[in-house]
């Protein structure tokens, strides 16, 4: 045989060996090799310091990772709110978690591209004119739900943190593993962003009362979900008072009582306080307007709340929309119904 042939049997044999080697790859699940182009770690969240009803629970988490080279976030939902899995690739990211999802607020939006402007707004607000003064102002109409929020800045993700995991390992969440390396855990302890208000009038005459409303100046419009700090813009915010409760033994005087959320309110700062009652004959008002300042205290549940208290006016006798000539003959047990009626301010 000659050294010309021999030359070509060994390349033919090699360009085989190549070919064969090629389409053995082309052949392979390549998902796999992409895996090693991540990291997995475990998100857990304590939200025993968040603040939230036990119910909160169920409308689960999100968990959103903000490049610091300035990339698209990658969030994750979580339907369990304590514990998810994440992959991630190679880089720095700042993490937030905050319960429920973007799009499962009623009373707020979110707004900001990044991970520092990110904040959380009171989503129905309206712009109001008095007509007298031509005063503008902006009210609040809906209260924010409960919102909570944990951090973790500028977590990185190294090179010999890639393909920490079996390859054929499915991406589904599963319970967290004792002894897992602490490097590919993110750990997260949510505060609350928002107050609960408590306002408390007391009332003589308070079964003239059909319903009540009230609105209550400098708080602010939205907070940052990083840092915590709210607007230094304030604005007005309208809640209504439709807890009822007649002092023991009394047909005629007790309490009106209203709860709320607010992003921001500080304590023992003087501000107004607007309440506008509808009396039973379904066409007086009678509207009061306090100067107060709001303080913490514990309610009865325990939960610390800002508290708001004043003392209202005596409320005049009107004669019952359809009933008698004594406003004193109204059913209590009626109240249920009738403080359905909404009130303008």
């Amino acid at each position: 045989m000659s050294v010309f042939r021999q030359k070509n049997i060994r390349t033919n044999y090699s360009l085989s060996v190549l070919l064969f080697f090629c389409l053995y790859l082309s052949g392979c699940d390549r998902r796999e090799l992409t895996y090693y182009m991540e990291a997995e770690f475990e998100i857990r969240v304590d939200w025993s310091r968040a603040g939230l009803d036990a119910e909160e629970a169920a409308n689960g988490a999100t968990a959103v990772f903000y490049p610091r080279d300035g990339g698209t976030p990658k969030v994750v939902l979580m339907g369990d709110r304590t514990y998810e899995k994440v992959r991630l690739p190679k880089g720095r990211y700042d993490v937030l978690v905050f319960n429920r999802s973007f799009s499962d607020f009623g009373g707020l939006s979110f707004r900001g591209e990044c991970y520092e402007e990110l904040e959380a707004y009171a989503r129905h607000v309206e712009t109001r004119t008095d007509p007298a003064t031509r005063i503008t102002t902006r009210v609040i109409v809906s209260s924010p739900e409960k919102l909570a929020a944990g951090v973790v800045e500028d977590f990185e993700v190294t090179e010999e943190m890639l393909g920490n995991y079996s390859p054929t390992a499915a991406r589904g969440r599963s319970a967290p593993a004792s002894g897992v390396d602490s490097r590919y855990v993110l750990s997260f302890v949510p505060r609350c962003l928002t107050r609960e208000v408590k306002v408390e009038v007391n009332v003589v005459g308070l079964n003239n009362i059909r319903s009540a409303a009230g609105t209550l100046e400098g708080v602010a419009e939205s907070v940052n979900l990083s840092t915590g700090k709210v607007s230094g813009e304030t604005v007005f915010q309208q809640f209504t008072l439709d807890d009822i409760a007649f002092t023991d033994g009394s047909p005629f005087n007790g309490t009106l009582t209203g709860r709320f959320n607010t992003f921001g309110l500080e304590t023992e700062i003087p501000r107004k306080l607007a309440l506008r009652a509808l009396l039973v004959d379904g066409k007086t008002t009678v509207d009061e307007v306090f100067d107060i300042t709001a303080h913490e205290l514990e309610d009865e549940g325990g939960t610390l709340v800002l508290y708001i208290e004043v003392t209202a006016p005596p409320i005049p006798d009107v004669k019952p929309e359809g009933g008698s000539d004594s406003g004193f003959d109204i059913d209590v047990d009626d109240w249920g119904d009738e403080e359905e009626s909404e009130l303008p301010l």
